[in-house]
């Protein structure tokens, strides 16, 4: 059956786009219309859709608002859910550390989650640094007295903090003295099943950390090697951390499918022939899960972990893999279960980073003759200049809006960064896999963290260069969706032109 447009082909992007639409229709209206009154018009829709049912376009329609509503209705109980009335004063609470403590001069910062009284929340904290503060560690269980306060901005600041605390599920903030607070044992059954299974993955990335450490792996080269293995990147300078950013390299810091693609191909080979088997594929996706958790959820790589999975199924189903459909399954899966997810910057960078690389990507590595593309070398470098290309394409307008900045030496810094990424991912299976061998391990870890700090000194030279970066970049909301609207209309102008001359070739002309 041909379908009635190339649209048609990704059903899946349709459900996403009204989806998203649902979303901001119900953070706008979050105050005025409750979750209840979504929930109601989705219903409504549904019901619609089916009585509907024997005129195509009024279902269609009616689906669309279904989704619409859907979107409204979880976005407003996601708020709901965040925006929680909290204790007036001082007031005693216990309550989990759920994230790695990072250390500044006079506070220790963490995340913590307050249990056992009535439904847990998320809490930004700031403990006064000393002795026991710098002993916290992730899954520690505290009792704590405290004022808990609504996520407020910094006077003067011109950026929305108290709106990016709500969006990542802060419902509060608060500082903690020496004397108010102590290690306790805390009751977890009020947490989820996924959350508990967090936490306690992070627990065993400290024991893998610890063990790097234990090995010699110390400074900036550990930092990075921490970052791109298990997803740990508190221990990066800030230096280091701009370094990467202006050079247009920061991608590699992040758990995302260069990762998780080359963890799934080592695990295929384990079963070589076997892999198209339903208990290989079963064991591979919850080996990939299982890292996903140990990294600490970050958006990339469930969006990653996501779209393998629902390529296992497909390989399985032996069905055409429709990478944009795959790619929005794995959209759809995060936003229903966190529909604040869309408001993430990783969230949104990550999926058009993809997308465009979806997109632009072959008609890009197109461009290079035939007869050059045969060249074993030639076809490396042209690959992955196109892949480089297409990301940045598709990230560069939002890091424009977000950062005011535009890296210009993107392509040599992933000439440097990817190759060296490669190794060191392919190095650190090693390491897991050699745990038998201490020697073995110690020395593949010194060895990963050479790697690393020759990549770094590599980016801080790229980023040294003169003209790395353009800054103060000033894009607003408007600016940026033209901007998107821009470079589709182009590729869909040089679609159809290279239509035409595909036609003129034909023809003769």
């Amino acid at each position: 059956m041909k379908s009635n447009g190339r649209i048609q082909l990704y059903p899946m992007l349709r459900v996403v786009a009204f989806l998203v639409v649902g979303i901001v229709a119900g953070d706008k209206s979050y105050g005025l219309l409750s979750a209840e009154i979504w929930f109601g018009c989705f219903t409504a829709s549904v019901v619609a859709a089916v009585l509907v049912r024997k005129w195509c376009v009024a279902q269609t329609a009616m689906l669309f608002a279904a989704l619409v509503f859907l979107g409204g209705c979880l976005t407003t109980h996601r708020l709901s859910c965040i925006n929680i009335t909290l204790p007036e004063g001082k007031t005693e609470y216990s309550a989990v550390v759920s994230s790695r403590p990072e250390m500044t001069e006079k506070t220790v910062r963490c995340d913590m989650i307050v249990v056992g009284g009535g439904r847990p929340f998320k809490v930004k904290a700031s403990f006064y640094r000393d002795a026991n503060a710098e002993q916290l560690k992730v899954g520690e269980g505290v009792r704590v007295m405290s004022v808990l306060e609504k996520p407020a901005n910094y006077a003067g600041s011109t950026f929305d903090y108290a709106r990016y605390l709500t969006y990542h599920g802060y419902s509060a903030t608060t500082f903690v003295y020496s004397d108010r607070w102590h290690g306790a044992v805390v009751d977890l059954s009020s947490l989820s099943l996924v959350k508990r299974a967090e936490l306690a993955a992070l627990r065993y990335r400290d024991v893998l950390l610890a063990r790097m450490q234990s090995f010699g792996a110390v400074g900036e080269g550990y930092s990075v090697l921490a970052a791109m293995t298990l997803g740990e990147r508190v221990s990066m300078s800030d230096e280091l951390n701009e370094d990467y950013s202006v050079s247009g390299a920061m991608h590699v810091l992040s758990l995302s499918g260069l990762h998780l693609g080359i963890i799934y191909a080592m695990l295929l080979l384990l079963f070589f022939k076997r892999s198209r088997m339903v208990t290989a594929q079963v064991l591979i996706i919850c080996a990939i899960w299982v890292y996903v958790f140990i990294a600490g959820l970050p958006v990339s790589a469930v969006r990653s972990a996501v779209m393998l999975t629902v390529y296992s199924l497909i390989s399985l189903l032996n069905r055409d893999k429709m990478s944009l459909n795959t790619l929005s399954v794995a959209a759809v899966a995060l936003l229903v279960a966190n529909p604040l997810n869309f408001y993430d910057v990783g969230f949104q960078m990550s999926f058009m980073s993809v997308m465009f690389i979806i997109i632009l990507y072959r008609p890009l590595y197109l461009l290079l003759p035939q007869r050059a593309r045969d060249v074993s070398a030639v076809r490396w470098v042209w690959q992955m200049t196109a892949v480089s290309v297409a990301a940045q394409v598709g990230v560069a307008p939002l890091v424009a809006y977000y950062f005011g900045r535009f890296s210009c030496y993107f392509l040599l810094a992933n000439f440097v960064v990817v190759p060296a990424s490669t190794v060191i991912l392919y190095g650190a299976a090693a390491l897991l896999l050699s745990s038998w061998l201490p020697v073995v391990q110690k020395a593949l870890c010194l060895l990963l963290v050479r790697v690393a700090e020759w990549m770094n000194a590599a980016v801080s030279f790229i980023a040294s260069l003169p003209g790395a970066s353009i800054d103060g970049i000033n894009m607003n909301l408007l600016q940026l969706t033209l901007v998107y609207v821009i470079i589709f209309s182009l590729y869909v102008l040089s679609f159809y032109v290279r239509k035409m001359l595909r036609i003129s070739k034909v023809m003769g002309l």
